[in-house]
């Protein structure tokens, strides 16, 4: 039996970050992660560049989780996105913001991250057990850990095990069980920040076009869920982008999605229609289509659509017909078929009721000493490095409490 004071479940990066903090405080603590090497999911993020946080301030960022950035009011004031920043400053890896607010290490290398905080657990004593699959979770006086190597026991416990995107990292759901297991409710979960895929795809021929800032609606029948600005992009299968990853946690399979392509509602094409119809009725449709500066491809996809030939003139063009395209442009519903699946969704909606814990600690409402942090709870941030900076900030909330108690 190896005896810790604390014992933090899942090496990613709530859980390194906690572990180092924890460690700092000279808390003997001790990190079981499942897989080879800890920091799967870091090593991937960004495309393996690493999009470790972002710009702006702590007001901002709570904005990015949702309905739930309330709960992570106290973690990112405690742990901000600066401080994330100068931690990393101070430790002598240098990060770079792009022009998207997306922040990076200079090197574009996450390996560099990850070796970092390989460092510096060294550094802080703190034991890591790699290929450790936790098996079981109790609790009496401690909580005991049973895993493939052997028995631990610890007085505080930390769940830091993700969600269930991208199994081939390690997050496969098992911090839900473990949960579970100690009396806390689990929302659903499903893959969030993920391409959608439409019925009938019609934008096939339209791969690699995309719109900014563009209103995007959910609908579950006719009842609006969501409205929101953001980009969006037509791959050659499904629709993509930062509006759609965004918003993918508020869809379901069966809800219909909904664009404002050109910026004005459906009355208003309909006056700018009539109008320039009586001034330029001779012109081609395609060339009034022009005047909201809408890609070529796009125009000719939209025309085909609401089946009015490209040669037409706008003064032939009946009610109908003109009705029919004005509706493609501003309003009209696509139905969901599917989400992207767990290995092509970047994080995780749903997991442990955020009702059953302090959000000011992190600490379990239910189980003294049982902590969580990062996906593994229902929280979820926008594409752009909320997600890990989350991770970061709840993981050391509950290290700083812990330092508090011992």
């Amino acid at each position: 039996m190896k005896k810790y004071d604390y014992i933090v479940v899942g090496g990613g990066p709530g859980g390194i970050f906690s572990a180092i903090f924890a460690g700092s405080l000279g808390i003997k603590t001790a990190i079981l992660e499942k897989k080879n090497r800890m920091g799967k999911k870091i090593l991937i993020a960004g495309s393996g560049q690493c999009n470790i946080t972002n710009t702006g301030d702590t007001k901002e960022f709570l904005t990015k989780y949702g309905d739930h950035g309330k709960f992570l009011r106290t973690s990112l004031y405690k742990f901000s996105p600066k401080d994330l920043q100068d931690f990393f400053k101070k430790e002598g890896l240098e990060l770079v913001a792009r022009e998207d607010g997306k922040i990076f290490p200079i090197t574009k290398k996450s390996t560099d991250v990850v070796n970092l905080l390989y460092s510096l657990c060294k550094k802080y004593n703190v034991d890591i057990f790699e290929n450790c699959e936790v098996l079981e979770v109790s609790h009496k006086e401690n909580f005991g850990i049973i895993t493939k190597l052997g028995e631990f026991s610890s007085k505080n416990l930390l769940i830091s095990t993700g969600g269930i995107t991208y199994p081939a990292t390690g997050s496969e759901g098992e911090g839900y069980k473990f949960a579970k297991s100690l009396g806390h409710k689990i929302i659903e979960v499903k893959p969030c920040l993920t391409p959608v895929f439409i019925r009938d795809y019609p934008f096939v021929e339209l791969a690699g076009i995309s719109f900014k800032k563009i209103s995007i609606s959910v609908y579950n029948e006719d009842k609006r869920m969501k409205e929101s600005f953001g980009d969006i992009l037509f791959t050659h299968k499904n629709l993509s982008g930062p509006g759609i990853l965004d918003n993918s946690r508020y869809m379901k399979k069966g809800y219909f999605l909904a664009f404002n392509f050109i910026g004005i509602p459906f009355p208003t094409y309909k006056e700018h229609f009539i109008s320039y119809s009586n001034n330029n009725g001779k012109n081609l449709v395609k060339t009034f289509l022009g005047t909201y500066k809408l890609p070529e491809r796009f125009i000719k996809n939209m025309m085909f659509e609401a089946q009015i030939p490209e040669c037409m003139k706008i003064s032939s063009l009946n009610k109908k017909e003109r009705d029919d395209l004005g509706r493609y442009l501003t309003e009209y519903r696509y139905e969901i078929t599917k989400l992207g699946g767990i290995d092509i969704g970047m994080a995780t909606s749903g997991g442990i009721d955020t009702k059953e814990i302090n959000p000011k600690t992190m600490e379990s409402k239910l189980v003294k000493g049982l902590y969580f942090a990062g996906e593994v709870i229902d929280i979820d941030g926008d594409t752009g490095g909320y997600n890990i900076q989350a991770a970061i900030s709840t993981g050391i909330l509950a290290s700083k409490n812990i330092g508090k108690t011992l």
